[in-house]
């Protein structure tokens, strides 16, 4: 199967083109969205809060990207639409397709899902069908490991349990190449790094510490979205933290 993304990953992918001038682009990082939360915090949103911050980015044209745009762009400056964003969905959970998906849909929304594979087909997780119908809906599956360990911490055939079977297992599901990866709790030092490119990851998602000037493709910037911001709240936060 040949591959989504832009270029080969070579010597020159993460370190040729001097991206960290570029204006960053949003990349917003969901967790658990709930009917009813007891408590919403950076963990947790309501579905009220949730498609209430959707509808201000949709009023305020925002259009969603993938990471094949957000990589060429960072690469080689091409090109984005206007005021481009990204949306990002952790940790597998079956509110990402009942709930996330339909307010996704009624924006012409797309995103990210970063899938941890020892949930696929466990109670109140994604199923492996309900994965195959996001990615052939235009979201983009990922991989967030097997089982969200602290990336620094894993050794050797670990990475193989951790990394090389839960693309595998995703790529099964979907049919499509799965080269994108998000770091467990944001967690990332130089040698994940290269264990990533050992595997031919193009791109790692991290969340707020500095975007790396060495790997800035391996280091792309998220923010947490807490389920107490209001729309205007989410807003200034996104234009302090992505400049």
């Amino acid at each position: 199967m040949g591959s989504p993304w832009p270029h080969s990953l070579d010597s020159d992918y993460a370190t040729g083109f001097s991206n960290l001038h570029l204006k960053q682009v949003p990349v917003l990082c969901y967790h658990n969205i709930k009917d009813d939360p007891l408590r919403e915090n950076l963990l947790t949103i309501s579905t009220t809060h949730f498609g209430e911050q959707l509808k201000m980015l949709y009023d305020s044209g925002y259009h969603t990207i993938l990471p094949e745009q957000l990589i060429a762009y960072l690469q080689t400056g091409k090109e984005l639409p206007a005021k481009p964003i990204m949306l990002t969905f952790d940790d597998t959970h079956e509110e990402d397709f009942s709930i996330a998906r339909p307010i996704l849909d009624r924006y012409k929304f797309k995103a990210v899902f970063f899938i941890m594979t020892v949930c696929i087909d466990k109670h109140n997780y994604l199923t492996s069908a309900q994965i195959r119908e996001l990615s052939d809906g235009g979201h983009i599956i990922a991989n967030h490991t097997w089982d969200h360990p602290n990336i620094k911490k894993v050794k050797g055939h670990d990475w193989v349990k951790e990394i090389d079977k839960p693309e595998l297992k995703l790529e099964k599901i979907t049919g499509k190449p799965v080269k994108i990866f998000a770091y467990p709790y944001g967690a990332w030092d130089d040698a994940s790094i290269a264990e990533l490119k050992e595997r031919h990851v193009v791109a790692a998602f991290q969340l707020s510490a500095h975007q790396s000037l060495k790997e800035p493709l391996f280091t792309i910037r998220r923010m947490m979205v807490s389920g107490e911001w209001t729309p205007p709240e989410l807003q200034r936060q996104m234009e302090k933290t992505f400049r």
